[in-house]
């Protein structure tokens, strides 16, 4: 298959929408930790066994295991013998700890796995909040690798519900993805649970600091996407001539989108367009890997949206 859903993979949404690339099941309300991992169908478990040569003696390997996944059998990767598994139940676990830890309501939206459940990861949405008069819906993405690629991380991001925008900006006061280990011991899972929601508020407190700042301040949109967008004699005519449409689109969505008309002209409104465009616009050519690179980028953070979000705070006057 083309995207990361594969035969063994599912998952679900409670937002009433058809999961990404219209699989899974669409369930309605709000669903208890056990209920979500049950229609995520993540119930299995991920097993450790040891790894043997390929040759005729079959030695076994010292130093590493291969992580198996309970119920197809399928290795999902070789790891160090000092890893430990994060089960599915576990990460759920955690993620209880996050929504119950009576501070802040938090709720269950998606879940579900990627590459034959290489990757499994969960949606919890926060209370709604207000950036420059305009709300916003704040996520805690929880992403946990089964193949030893990654821990157990929290990414932080939101989405402007006028316009479906994602809000990631990297800022300097506080950080967008959080690494979680060691969740063995309650105690300790606690403690992580209350250190995550302590540095989600700060994040999207942050956020809504750093836009004010922004629209406090004026950019020409046009040096800024002639940096982000450059065409010189160096590419080639096509290169050239997509990067000229490209910008084309972000100045009109600038100047013309009725959600952007009180930040025309600012930093903040510039910053807006381009997380438009690069939150919906649909490309000239939809290839097979599009959906999985539009995922990549809400679920681990978008590099154009931070190298344009570098570019207008030099820029910014």
């Amino acid at each position: 298959m083309a995207h990361k859903i594969m035969e063994n993979d599912f998952m679900f949404s409670g937002r009433g929408v058809v999961p990404w690339h219209g699989l899974g099941a669409v369930l309605d309300g709000v669903l208890t930790s056990k209920d979500a991992i049950k229609a995520a169908k993540l119930e299995w478990t991920v097993n450790q066994t040891p790894v043997f040569s390929s040759s005729n003696f079959a030695q076994e390997i010292p130093g590493f295991k291969a992580n198996v996944r309970s119920d197809t059998k399928e290795v999902l990767g070789i790891v160090s013998d000092r890893y430990c598994v994060a089960q599915n139940r576990d990460v759920f676990a955690f993620a209880d700890e996050l929504i119950g830890n009576g501070k802040v309501k938090c709720t269950y939206e998606t879940a579900g796995s990627l590459w034959n459940g290489r990757r499994v990861f969960m949606l919890v949405n926060m209370p709604k909040g207000r950036i420059m008069g305009d709300e916003y819906q704040p996520y805690l993405c929880l992403s946990n690798a089964h193949d030893g690629s990654a821990c157990l991380q929290v990414f932080l991001t939101g989405i402007r519900v006028v316009c479906n925008n994602t809000l990631q900006a990297a800022l300097n006061t506080a950080t967008r993805k959080i690494s979680i280990r060691h969740l063995s011991m309650m105690a300790q899972r606690q403690d992580e649970a209350l250190r995550t929601m302590g540095a989600a508020s700060k994040y999207f407190h942050d956020l809504e600091t750093f836009a004010s700042n922004l629209a406090g301040k004026k950019v020409n949109i046009g040096k800024v996407l002639d940096k982000l967008y450059p065409v010189s004699r160096d590419m080639t005519k096509r290169q050239a001539n997509a990067n000229k449409e490209v910008k084309e689109l972000i100045k009109t969505i600038f100047k013309q989108k009725d959600d952007l008309q009180n930040f025309r002209g600012s930093a903040w409104g510039a910053y807006q367009a381009l997380a438009d465009y690069r939150s919906n616009a649909e490309p000239r050519r939809k290839t097979a890997t599009y959906a999985d690179t539009k995922m990549a980028r809400f679920l681990d953070g978008d590099e154009v949206m931070n190298q344009a979000q570098e570019i207008i705070l030099e820029l910014a006057a």
